[in-house]
Formats: structure tokens, C-alpha cells, sequence
């Protein structure tokens, strides 16, 4: 169940550099720019007893207008490039960093 949710930037669009491990016989990060992103950190409940058990990092594409229409969000969400948002959680051990004012 999720929590409290802030929006870092105040929840507007900014932009972000995310990295992401790879498989590789030692650690090793692919990190990419990702322009017009909203980013948000979120607290993650029980659901029976509302106390926190984890906390999240979300990012929302603002832009999928250059996203390929056969996209696994798109195909999931019934939806096309430039059509929506896309938005997913950071996984564990995968970073982003993103500006803020």
C-alpha cells in the first residue's frame, strides 16, 4: 500500500540520469539521460497494520513521443507514443539522480 508520496522538484518536470546494473561478472552501471521526467519518493505500507515497511523512487516520462509503439508500457496500458505518461518504480540497487530548485 502506498503512503506518503513528495514529489522531488515539487513534483514538476525536470530532468534525471538514471543507472541501472548490469549483468556482468562484476558491477557494472549503464547510466542514460532521461530528459522531462517528474520523480517522486514514496512510502510503502502494510496494508493490514499501515506501518512502513520500505520506501520507494518512482519516475514518470513525461515525453514518449520518440518510445516505440510496440513498447511493453504501451502494450500494457492500451496506449501509444506521446499518448501518455509512463511511469514505473526505480528497482533496487538502481539509482537516480535528478535537479531540483
Amino acid at each position: 500500500m502506498i503512503g506518503a508520496v513528495k514529489g522531488i522538484n515539487g513534483g514538476k518536470v525536470t530532468k534525471s540520469v538514471s543507472c541501472h546494473q548490469t549483468l556482468f561478472p562484476y558491477l557494472l552501471y549503464y547510466c542514460h539521460s532521461v530528459p522531462k521526467v517528474r520523480v517522486y519518493e514514496a512510502d510503502i505500507l502494510d496494508p493490514n497494520s499501515k506501518a512502513k515497511i520500505n520506501h520507494g523512487v518512482a519516475i514518470c516520462h513525461v515525453d514518449t513521443s520518440l518510445w516505440g509503439p510496440k513498447h511493453g508500457a504501451f502494450i500494457a496500458l492500451g496506449s501509444g507514443p506521446g499518448k501518455i505518461e509512463v511511469c514505473h518504480w526505480i528497482f533496487e540497487n538502481d539509482m537516480t539522480w535528478a535537479t531540483a530548485d
